[in-house]
């Protein structure tokens, strides 16, 4: 199974995902505007830099990480479903690159790349199937609420024991604990979650806190955006960035909801320079984040990715959000 391609979506389950995710995940806003349709809070959108020196080592000097290198990034922070940052939820890493060499995948911007990461390593879904079968259970909820994404119909489809979806429980009591903890933005670790092409291999994408984050005290502030700015306040933030190519076979490539156990490796670091946060709010809602907007080198690989495509371009559309890397990243006019 190396190197396998993410399986093309039907047109009838791409008309029927597209339908639930506008009138259930992208309704209207009360000015008119549209929202994403996952991950629609925006903490902040910061400029940044990754900077790579890859390992020599054959399994990772691919693609973007063939070669030392330096990149203008920006940093979209933000939260999965709720606006409550009191809510226990999933966070979400977005890292959009500019000046990278190389052919793109179709319909991507040239000379850019793209990582979607949030803080857990497994997905609610597996694979295509489960996600559907989740979308189905919740469209046409009023309101998405601590109560309502735990729909009882998606987690006992059966009254036989084994066939209930165990892994969607836990993976909200995962979300929950880690919750408790505190921890702020700079404090987790976020993981790319589905596999992405590497050679002729695959691999996924983690960016960590470095010893410093994560020795520190968890900063003041009424909501994660206060708190990310009383950190820059105090100087630069940094994270490594790692990729954790499939050397196991156990590492399943078309099952989001089992972490892989293959090595990881640095190779490089993202450097965020101290700004201020709240400024950078209105880029990160204007610009389109996407899984498929990155370099055929690093496609996405599996049936959630191929999910992910299509409904990343159609909230984009939909809210006519732009997926260019603005020429200067601190001018939300340019966004």
């Amino acid at each position: 199974m190396t190197g396998q391609a993410s399986c093309p979506v039907s047109e009838r389950d791409r008309a029927e995902l597209l339908a639930i995710l506008r009138r259930t995940f992208q309704r209207p806003r009360a000015d008119g505007s549209l929202p994403r349709q996952f991950h629609a809070k925006t903490h902040c959108c910061l400029r940044g830099e990754l900077v790579l020196d890859p390992p020599d080592l054959p399994s990772v000097r691919h693609g973007l990480f063939a070669r030392p290198g330096r990149y203008p990034a920006l940093v979209r922070f933000s939260n999965s479903i709720f606006d409550d940052d009191r809510l226990p939820d999933m966070r979400g890493m977005a890292i959009k690159l500019r000046d990278v060499e190389g052919p793109v995948c179709d319909g991507a911007p040239e000379g850019q790349h793209d990582f979607l990461l949030v803080n857990e390593a497994t997905a609610p879904g597996r694979n295509a199937a489960d996600a559907m079968d989740l979308f189905r259970a919740l469209d046409g909820i009023r309101k998405i609420s601590l109560t309502t994404v735990v729909p009882p119909r998606y987690l006992f489809p059966s009254i036989l024991p084994w066939r209930w979806r165990w892994g969607y429980f836990w993976g909200m009591n995962k979300v929950g604990l880690r919750h408790l903890l505190g921890r702020d933005l700079d404090q987790m670790t976020f993981d790319s979650v589905t596999p992405y092409r590497l050679g002729s291999g695959e691999t996924r994408f983690l960016v960590r806190p470095t010893d410093a984050g994560t020795r520190r005290r968890s900063a003041r502030g009424r909501n994660l955006a206060e708190r990310l700015q009383a950190v820059l306040d105090e100087g630069p933030m940094s994270f490594e960035f790692c990729l954790q190519p499939r050397v196991l076979d156990a590492d399943p490539l078309d099952d989001a909801g089992t972490p892989w156990k293959s090595p990881v490796h640095v190779v490089g670091h993202l450097e965020i320079p101290p700004q201020d946060v709240r400024s950078t709010i209105v880029l990160g809602e204007r610009l389109a984040f996407g899984p498929w907007n990155c370099l055929a080198a690093h496609e996405p690989l599996g049936s959630i990715n191929a999910l992910r495509r299509e409904a990343y371009r159609a909230s984009a559309d939909n809210r006519a959000a732009r997926a260019l890397f603005p020429a200067a990243p601190d001018a939300p006019s340019d966004g």
